[in-house]
C-alpha cells in the first residue's frame, strides 16, 4: 500500500513536472493577443443544499473510496466532520428524513465509494438509510456510524476515528454552528480535531477524550466568552482563543492565525447567516473541499462585513479566484462581485493567475515551436518513452500504448484488486505491472524536475530512513519492492487508511529533505526571457512562483488528477498557453 502511496504521490506530481520539462523546449513567444476579461468568479451551486453539496463533491472528486453522509437540515452532528474528510480524502455528502438524498445517492455511485461514513446517531440519520446506501450503491463495502447520546459524544466519536494522533486540537461551540464551521478548513489542513463545549461547562465526553489524549499540548478556543466563557477555555491546555465580536470576526481571527496554511490561489465564500438560522449546509460540504485544495473559507452574511473585507484586501491576490459555494439565494451575483472585488494584494508576479486581461499565445506556440517540443520531448530519456506529442493543432501529450490501462490510479487498483491477479511487472493486467507502470512514471516525471537537485529516489530513501512501518517497502536504492507490494494488495493486507498514511509521512520526508525557506523555484523556459508564473488545471493552482515552497509541494502533491488541460502561465501573468496531457 506504500507503494501505491510512492506511486500515487509521484503521479500526482508527474503532470506538473511533464507540464514544466515541456515548457523547457520552447523559445521567445510572441504576445500579439489579447484574451477577454475574466471576472474569476466560479459557483458551486444547485436548487438546494442537497444539489449544491453534490455539485461540490463533482468538483473535488472524480472518484473516491471514502465519504460522508450528513444530516443536511441539523448542523450540530457534522459540525466536526471536516478534519475526518480530509484524512480520508472524502467528500460530504448530505440527507434528511426517512431516506437517502438522490443527489447523496448519486454521488456515491458516480464515485464509485467504497466505505461511508454516516455521522449522527440514529434519531439524526436513520438505519433505514444506512440500509440502503447497503442495497443502492454497488461498491460500498461498509457503512460505518459515528454517533453519540448527543452532538457532543458524536464530536468525540468523530475525533477518536482520525488516525493521525494529534498534538493540538479545536474546541468551539456546540450551541451555533458558525464557529466550528469558521474552523473547519484550518483544523483539517492541520490535522486538528474538533471538540464541542457548552458554554460554561465541558461536557464529560470532551473531558475524558483530552485525559486519554495527553499528546495534545495547544487548543484554539473559537469564538468569544458569548461562545465559550474563560472557565471552559482555562481547562484546556495551553488555550488560545480565536474571536471576534460576531461570527465575521471570529472567521478571520481563524484565518489570520492559520495564514500560513493556505494557498490563497482560490478563495471559497458561503453564507454564514440568513433568516432561518440553519445556513450551515454549504460552509460544512464546502469544508471539506476547501481543506482538500488547502483554500481559506469565508463566511458571510447577505452583505460583506468590513472584518471580511480587510482580510481579503490585505491578504488575497487581486487575480485570484473565487469559488461561491450555494445559489445566489444565499449568496448573490453582486454579492460575489463585492467578495471577488475586495481581493487587494499585489500578485508578485503572477501569483493568482495573471492578469485579468491576459493573452492566450497557444496558437504562436504550436505555430512556430511545434516541432521543436515534439523533437525536445522525443529526445528526453526519461518523457520520451512514456509520451508521443502531437502539435498539428494543440499541444498534446498522450501516454504511449504499451503504458495504457484502464486502471490507473491507486484507488482503481484497490477497487479492481478481487479482478486482477498479482502477476509481474511485464504481464499487463496484473497487480503488480500497474504498481510498476505508476511507479516508473513517477520517477521519471519527478527526476525531470528536481527540488534541490533531488529525486524521486532520494526522497524514498530518505522515508526509508526513518525507519518506519513503510521502509519494508522501500528497497535500499530508492526503488519500490513491487511484487512485496502487490502481494500485500492481492492479500489485503495493504489498506486505503494505509496509503493516507504514506502520503503523510512521505510529504514529511520530502520537506525534511529540502530547504523550506528558500523561495519556491522559478522554472525558467530555455532559450526565452519567459519565466512560469503559474500553472492552473481546472482553476486548481498546481504551481505559484508567488508562494512558499511549502505551499507548492503541498498543492504539486495534492494534484488528483494527471491527464487533462493545463494552463501555463508567463510574462509576469500577461500572457498564458494550453497544454493537455491524455491518459
Amino acid at each position: 500500500m506504500e507503494v501505491i502511496h510512492m506511486q500515487k504521490n509521484g503521479k500526482k506530481v508527474l503532470s506538473v513536472c511533464g507540464v514544466a520539462t515541456l515548457l523547457i523546449a520552447g523559445t521567445a513567444l510572441p504576445s500579439t493577443v489579447k484574451a477577454d476579461s475574466s471576472s474569476r468568479v466560479n459557483r458551486l451551486g444547485g436548487q438546494d443544499r442537497y444539489e449544491t453539496a453534490a455539485k461540490v463533491a463533482q468538483d473535488g472528486w472524480t472518484s473516491s473510496d471514502y465519504a460522508i453522509v450528513a444530516n443536511g437540515e441539523g448542523y450540530a452532528d457534522a459540525l466536526c466532520a471536516a478534519p475526518l474528510a480530509k484524512e480520508k480524502n472524502a467528500p460530504i455528502l448530505l440527507t434528511a428524513g426517512n431516506s437517502l438524498n438522490q443527489n447523496a445517492l448519486n454521488q456515491l455511485k458516480d464515485l464509485n465509494v467504497n466505505h461511508v461514513i454516516v455521522v449522527g446517531g440514529t434519531g439524526v440519520v436513520p438505519e433505514s438509510v444506512l440500509n440502503e446506501i447497503k442495497a443502492q450503491v454497488p461498491d460500498v463495502q461498509d457503512v460505518q456510524r459515528l454517533g453519540g447520546q448527543d452532538r457532543y459524544e458524536t464530536s468525540v466519536r468523530i475525533a477518536e476515528a482520525l488516525k493521525t494522533k494529534p498534538v493540538k486540537a479545536v474546541v468551539a461551540s456546540g450551541e451555533g454552528f458558525a464557529d466550528a464551521l469558521s474552523a473547519g478548513p484550518s483544523a483539517a489542513i492541520n490535522g486538528m480535531p474538533i471538540l464541542l463545549t457548552k458554554q460554561n461547562s465541558l461536557p464529560d465526553a470532551e473531558a475524558n477524550y483530552l485525559k486519554a489524549n495527553s499528546s495534545i499540548t495547544e487548543t484554539y478556543v473559537i469564538g468569544g466568552t458569548g461562545s465559550v466563557s474563560d472557565s471552559v477555555k482555562n481547562l484546556f491546555t495551553s488555550p488560545k482563543r480565536l474571536g471576534g465580536a460576531d461570527r465575521y470576526e471570529t472567521n478571520t481571527a481563524v484565518l489570520k492565525e492559520f495564514v500560513s496554511s493556505f494557498n490563497f490561489g482560490n478563495i471559497y465564500a458561503a453564507l454564514g447567516k440568513g433568516p432561518i438560522g440553519n445556513e450551515f449546509a454549504d460552509a460544512l460540504t464546502g469544508s471539506a473541499l476547501a481543506a482538500k485544495n488547502k483554500n481559506p473559507l469565508i463566511i458571510t452574511g447577505y452583505t460583506l462585513s468590513s472584518s471580511t473585507k480587510d482580510f481579503l484586501d490585505e491578504n488575497v491576490p487581486k487575480n485570484s479566484t473565487l469559488t461561491v459555494l450555494g445559489g445566489t439565494g444565499n449568496i448573490s451575483d453582486s454579492l460575489a462581485d463585492e467578495i471577488k472585488d475586495a481581493f487587494g494584494k499585489a500578485s508578485n508576479g503572477g501569483g493568482g493567475g495573471g492578469s485579468t486581461t491576459a493573452t492566450d499565445i497557444t496558437a504562436d506556440i504550436v505555430k512556430y515551436y511545434g516541432p521543436k517540443i515534439q523533437d525536445t520531448i522525443a529526445s528526453n530519456p526519461d518523457l520520451g518513452k512514456y509520451y508521443d506529442v502531437d502539435t498539428t493543432d494543440s499541444i498534446t501529450l498522450k501516454v504511449k500504448g504499451s503504458y495504457e490501462d484502464k486502471i490507473t490510479t491507486v484507488q482503481d487498483i484497490f477497487n479492481n484488486v478481487d479482478k486482477a491477479d498479482v502477476g509481474d511487472i511485464n504481464t499487463p493486467g496484473t497487480i503488480a505491472y500497474r504498481v510498476q507502470k505508476i511507479y516508473d512514471l513517477a520517477s521519471a516525471h519527478v527526476n525531470a524536475a528536481k527540488i534541490d537537485g533531488k529525486t524521486f529516489q532520494d526522497f524514498l530513501i530518505a522515508e526509508k530512513a526513518k525507519d518506519s512501518k513503510f521502509s519494508q517497502y522501500i528497497k535500499d536504492g530508492g526503488s519500490i519492492d513491487v511484487q512485496l507490494v502487490a502481494q500485500k494488495i492481492k492479500n489485503k493486507e495493504i489498506d486505503y487508511d494505509s496509503y493516507t498514511a504514506f502520503i503523510t509521512s512521505l510529504e514529511s520526508a520530502i520537506k525534511d529533505s529540502v530547504n523550506l525557506s528558500n523561495p519556491s523555484p522559478t522554472i525558467a523556459i530555455k532559450g526565452t526571457p519567459f519565466s512560469i508564473n503559474r500553472i492552473e488545471q481546472d482553476n486548481k493552482v498546481l504551481y505559484d512562483s508567488s508562494l512558499s515552497r511549502e505551499v507548492n509541494i503541498d498543492d504539486i502533491l495534492g494534484v488528483t488528477s494527471t491527464v487533462g488541460t493545463f494552463k501555463v502561465y508567463v510574462d509576469n501573468g500577461n500572457s498564458y498557453f494550453y497544454i493537455t496531457i491524455q491518459g
